[in-house]
């Protein structure tokens, strides 16, 4: 795996940041739109909440004219029944607002994050790695300028790396190049592949 990863392009990765990138808005994007809409169902036990309050104030209206002599007898028993319907209703628009906001909150976090989380998961470790190999490089080169250890290290990884056509355009044989010890444009190619350049 880890070779692997040393014949990534400085092109490629570029690309694949962008992928990842756009991967990650993407699904936060898809888990605040539905955060919000999930959300924005609450309006409907707010609704419900606003009739058990209309409905208690009734009862509690009722209750008023249940307590009038003359009147109130039979009305006082229905007042009651219609007050404590109306709280029940209330209170189960209240708990019902509660449940739909803690859905939106999971659902979108669950969408928005955990996608983001595994990918980045398992991108980080690996771009981490590649810098660490470029830099590496980058790091040698002003000190071992023209090491010819160095050189033939790139170019050995130019040859492992570049595909066929961009091999034979730098060498006919890149093998018996490398074996010969003519390795600066093979070496010069395999820094180009990881977006380096030769000090000056």
């Amino acid at each position: 795996m880890r070779r692997d990863l040393e014949l990534l392009s400085a092109r490629t990765v570029r690309w694949v940041d962008i992928g990842v990138v756009v991967w990650v808005v993407a699904w936060a994007a898809l888990g605040a739109l539905i955060w919000n809409d999930i959300r924005a169902q609450a309006q409907l036990s707010d609704d419900v909440i606003k009739i058990g309050t209309a409905v208690r104030d009734t009862g509690q209206a009722f209750a008023v004219v249940g307590g009038l002599p003359l009147v109130g007898g039979g009305i006082a028993d229905f007042a009651e029944r219609i007050e404590t319907m109306g709280a029940e209703v209330e209170g189960s628009g209240q708990d019902s607002r509660g449940g739909i906001l803690r859905t939106a909150v999971v659902a979108g976090l669950g969408v928005g994050l955990l996608p983001a989380v595994l990918m980045l998961c398992l991108y980080l470790p690996v771009r981490v790695r590649w810098r660490r190999y470029v830099g590496a490089i980058a790091a040698a080169l002003p000190g071992l300028a023209g090491d010819p250890a160095l050189e033939k290290y790139l170019a050995r990884r130019a040859v492992d790396a570049l595909p066929w056509d961009r091999l034979r355009a730098i060498s006919g044989d890149p093998w018996t190049a490398v074996a010969a010890g003519d390795v600066r444009a093979l070496a010069d190619a395999e820094l180009a592949r990881l977006g380096l350049q030769r000090p000056a």
